[in-house]
């Protein structure tokens, strides 16, 4: 266990002078939750989620919820400002406990240990280094079998967990898989409830939506694969489905605490539609956030005036912003208030010449595009549903419009991608700065890569990750293509995100992994150390198994991820594994080899 240090309560002291909004109970007869998010303060105080979830606990009058954060971040992102904690090869966790003091919550300066519940917010799975180093930092046990029954109660949340939780199942005592909105009441009445570890454990595993790593044992197969999952109780939900708010309009999803120490710290930020319908078969959120669900917009600028009060800038937030049905109405009414606007996930085919006047009219200097792939051929596989026309006439609408800099997006190592197809990223990065300066003499493209990482829920579930080396030779290719047109290239770095491959489709054998590295470049080496090897993760998974995350659902069936996978398969022209499919979800699948044979 660390030590409660003087500097760490002035840290969070002068946190706390800075902030507006910030939620001060008194603890007296309440249950006090730390809300943890497993990074910094500077990166866990820009998630949304993160911010509504602790107004949600909050808003019930018998909890208390303080935020604390994992500062220093064991392994941290170039984002935080910062790598691995030290780059000492003879660091040894031993030497961070000793030398580091508890973690301490921003609003009462208390450690973990004075709390009844502990709610990690997982969003990213690199964070997952993060969740031990905090407990082991507090004095609690790591492993959730280690647990005494004086230690809190370890709950999680958040869009990587509810994907697939396997890999921190062990430190978790609980999981709430999906949306919190629809069992805070459930929570309140478990938690107030009284009783033992057990006696609040096993009522929690009544809840729906809430799964317990200890009610189910996996048993593995002699080639690493998972041939059974048995509950300890017949009553127990196997698969536990995922929660979804109903309603979106009967709450508000809005900043909570402001401060100008962090990157958003001039916007107040607004969630405007849960889920998304593009289908993308890449994505996460397009599989685990759905139904879509569009807030109204007399709902929408009750929270707009609300944050006007405190921040000229609002940011609304969704998957995909300009698919809300009344996006123009509400960009009027947020101009008409004095509004500054700023818009997340743009959709390529909804940029419209009133859109970019409202974002010019808010100082918006800099747009972000994300056509994912470069080739139609590639877009097709990964049903990013956009043409040549669409992606360029956007970026002509931009520079006409007087927006002089323009993000593009893509992801390389799609399953199926040749070197043509990035050959074609390129040309069409260098068509959209060419566009775009016939409208606009100054205008700057940007370009981010980020080698594709197959996700659990998705229906690239089952595809191999490209080889580092493929990546970074593509990686390549498009920087020596553009940078002599002056087009900035930027990348994730392939390495790195074959660790967080393997934690997006980890199971629960990880855990000791995780607890064992204390520096991201050691992950791999640690995963042999404990008799796994790496490309079991990073390699092609069977369909027709079972797959770490299948105790979980979230809502979409097996066989239709199944349905796209094949169809993603036959238009790329790659061989179709054999499939359980219904008969009709089997002829789309065979259509889509046709297609990609004649193509």
């Amino acid at each position: 266990m660390g030590r409660i240090r003087r500097q760490d309560i002035e840290i969070q002291r002068k946190r706390l002078a800075r902030e507006q909004g910030t939620i001060r109970k008194d603890w007296g007869g309440r249950l006090p939750i730390a809300l943890c998010y497993p990074n910094s303060y500077a990166i866990g105080m820009c998630n949304l989620g993160f911010q509504s979830v602790y107004s949600l606990f909050n808003s019930a009058r018998q909890f208390v919820c303080e935020r604390v954060f994992a500062e220093p971040v064991l392994i941290g992102s170039r984002s935080a400002g910062r790598g691995d904690w030290t780059g000492d090869d003879s660091y040894r966790i031993e030497g961070r406990l000793e030398a580091l003091g508890e973690p301490l919550s921003v609003e009462s300066q208390r450690p973990l240990g004075d709390f009844s519940v502990v709610a990690f917010s997982l969003s990213f799975e690199l964070d997952y280094f993060n969740i031990g180093d905090v407990l082991r930092r507090a004095g609690i046990a790591p492993l959730a079998a280690d647990r005494v029954e004086t230690d809190p109660i370890i709950i999680a949340g958040g869009p990587a967990v509810s994907g697939n939780p396997e890999p921190v199942a062990p430190m978790l005592d609980a999981v709430v898989v999906g949306e919190v909105e629809p069992i805070v009441a459930g929570l309140q009445e478990v938690f107030l409830g009284g009783g033992s570890r057990a006696d609040q454990l096993a009522r929690l595993a009544r809840l729906p939506g809430v799964y317990i790593p200890a009610n189910y044992a996996i048993g593995y197969a002699p080639d690493g694969t998972i041939e059974r999952v048995t509950p300890a109780d017949p009553e127990v939900a196997l698969p536990v489905a995922r929660l979804n708010a109903r309603n979106v309009n009967d709450f508000h999803t809005m900043s909570a605490v402001l401060s100008p120490d962090i990157e958003l710290g001039d916007m107040f930020l607004v969630e405007m539609t849960r889920g998304c319908a593009r289908g993308c078969r890449f994505c996460l959120a397009g599989y685990t956030s759905l139904p879509v669900r569009h807030r109204h917009v007399d709902h929408l600028i009750e929270a707009v005036e609300q944050g006007r009060r405190l921040r000229k800038r609002i940011g609304l937030i969704s998957a995909a912003t300009s698919d809300h049905p009344q996006l123009e109405q509400l960009l009027a009414r947020m101009l008409e208030v004095g509004a500054d606007v700023s818009l997340s996930s743009l959709r390529i085919d909804r940029i419209s010449p009133f859109l970019v006047e409202a974002l010019v009219r808010s100082g918006t200097r800099t747009i972000t595009l994300a056509p994912e792939a470069g080739s139609q051929r590639m877009r097709d596989v990964i049903n990013k549903r956009l043409t040549h026309e669409q992606i360029v006439h956007a970026a002509e609408l931009a520079g006409r419009g007087g927006i002089p800099r323009i993000k593009l997006y893509f992801i390389v190592g799609l399953p199926g991608e040749t070197d043509d197809d990035v050959r074609e990223l390129a040309a069409l990065s260098a068509e959209i700065l060419e566009r775009a300066r016939e409208h606009h003499r100054g205008a700057r493209v940007a370009v981010n890569l980020s080698p594709h990482v197959p996700k659990a829920q998705t229906a690239f579930q089952w595809e191999a990750m490209e080889n580092v080396e493929t990546s970074t030779q593509r990686i390549k290719l498009v920087q020596r293509a553009l940078g002599p047109l002056g087009i900035d290239v930027r990348f994730e770095a392939p390495a790195a995100q074959r660790v967080q491959a393997i934690l997006a489709r980890g199971d629960r054998r990880l855990a000791p992994v995780l607890l064992d590295t204390q520096r991201l470049q050691q992950f791999e080496l640690n995963l042999r150390k404990h008799g796994l090897d790496p490309d079991f993760y990073l390699g092609s998974m069977d369909p027709n198994g079972i797959m770490p995350w299948s105790l979980v659902s979230t809502g979409v069936p097996e066989w239709y991820l199944k349905q796209e996978f094949g169809r993603a398969r036959g238009l790329g022209g790659q061989e179709i594994p054999m499939l359980d499919l219904p008969p009709k979800a089997a002829a789309v699948v065979e259509a889509a080899r046709l297609a990609g044979s004649a193509a």
